[in-house]
């Protein structure tokens, strides 16, 4: 099974002209890098046309939220029908910063896994601790109790199909502090909180559903470092957030994989 490289735009770039510079680059390594792996842009809302319409190598639309109603009146809020009916199969849910800025309840990223799963959208759920975890391959205590509350609450009510009738969900894990910091998690220690994630979905949907979700690794990922992430066999993926609307270091990153 491919692995899966996401690149969240966040609210990147600043104009159109900018964002045909970015096609650009992801044209010139797409015949590549969609042969290897499943490739998903999460631009900002503006731009999904625009994306729709660019790339069309093979290459994915994903979109950075989502309201968790089709019919209730929200104005600002975009539906999960709007967005299947530009082209978006995919959604992220639940990013620190949308908790940290907008006050994203765990109960509203509930909401939003399940209206994603009915409209046969795939949620990509966030998780991560707020400060770095130092005591090495066993998470100390707050981390397992942090990641495992919002997992708690993301999965309310929330049932799978055995992997014969798809996984339509990904956890991105995604250490709060190294976000944006230009500073990752090492590999190791990476690992040992995925595999905590792991036996948290056993636990909750047993051993089939745990071993075969994907989970990936999110948080300042860049070329020094993303070749690492997704040689590492547990690791389905990488998330990468700043990297993926710099001109530099996106070429670096899509020429070294």
């Amino acid at each position: 099974m491919k692995k899966y490289l996401l690149f969240n735009f966040k609210t990147n770039p600043s104009n159109l002209i900018q964002l045909e510079e970015l096609f650009k680059i992801f044209k010139r390594y797409a015949p590549t890098i969609t042969k290897k792996y499943k490739v998903v842009l999460f631009p900002p809302d503006i731009y999904l046309t625009e994306v729709k319409n660019g790339l069309k190598q093979n290459i994915i639309l994903g979109a950075q939220n989502v309201f968790w109603f089709n019919k209730i009146q929200a104005t600002g809020e975009i539906t999960p029908l709007m967005l299947k009916s530009l082209g978006v199969q995919y959604i992220i849910i639940g990013h620190s910063e949308r908790r940290r800025y907008l006050d994203e309840t765990n109960k509203i990223i509930n909401w939003k896994i399940k209206a994603c799963l009915n409209n046969k959208l795939t949620p990509v759920l966030c998780v991560g601790e707020q400060e770095e975890d130092k005591s090495g391959l066993i998470p100390n205590f707050r981390t397992k109790q942090e990641i495992f509350e919002q997992l708690n609450y993301a999965f309310r009510g929330i049932k799978f199909n055995p992997p014969a009738g798809g996984l339509n969900l990904i956890i991105a894990y995604e250490p709060v502090w190294a976000i944006g910091k230009g500073v990752s998690q090492d590999l190791k220690t990476s690992q040992a909180i995925i595999l905590l994630i792991r036996f948290w979905l056993s636990r909750r949907f047993g051993e089939t559903i745990a071993k075969h979700l994907p989970i990936l690794y999110g948080g300042s990922v860049n070329h020094q470092n993303i070749k690492e992430f997704l040689s590492a066999k547990d690791i389905s993926g990488v998330l990468i957030g700043s990297a993926s609307t710099n001109k530099t270091e996106l070429s670096k990153i899509l020429k070294v994989i």
